[in-house]
């Protein structure tokens, strides 16, 4: 699906997603990555959702952002408390819904310029 907003941001956001991959800035991706600012991360996450530990969530609040969106591929799969302590901890907010949700959720915040980053998994 492709995105359109009439806001423009300096930073980059999220173009489409579909079952290939999530665009953002022109560049297709197919693996999970985390975006931040106009920084792309294909390194942080673990292959698969149900493999995020409480280290990555620790890896994933170094970024300094106040709010991290967690796209769990086509389906919304919560996180135990437990793994998600260290954002807690840090006083940082973390929604976790579908992949089509957050791309949707993090367009918006970053037009807001909302302090946010996302971590995708592909829908």
């Amino acid at each position: 699906m492709k995105l359109d907003f009439d806001q423009q941001s300096p930073l980059l956001n999220i173009t489409s997603y579909s079952t290939d991959g999530i665009t953002v800035g022109g560049r297709l991706i197919e693996n999970p990555f985390v975006l931040v600012g106009n920084d792309i991360h294909v390194d942080v996450l673990p292959p698969s959702v149900s493999t995020i530990e409480t280290r990555h969530i620790e890896e994933l609040t170094k970024f300094g952002q106040s709010i991290i969106l967690i796209g769990t591929g086509a389906t919304q799969i919560f996180l135990s408390v437990e793994t998600l302590r260290p954002a807690y901890e840090s006083q940082i907010g973390v929604e976790i819904m579908n992949t089509a949700a957050a791309c949707r959720s993090f367009n918006i915040l970053v037009a807001e310029n909302r302090s946010v980053m996302g971590a995708f998994y592909m829908p």
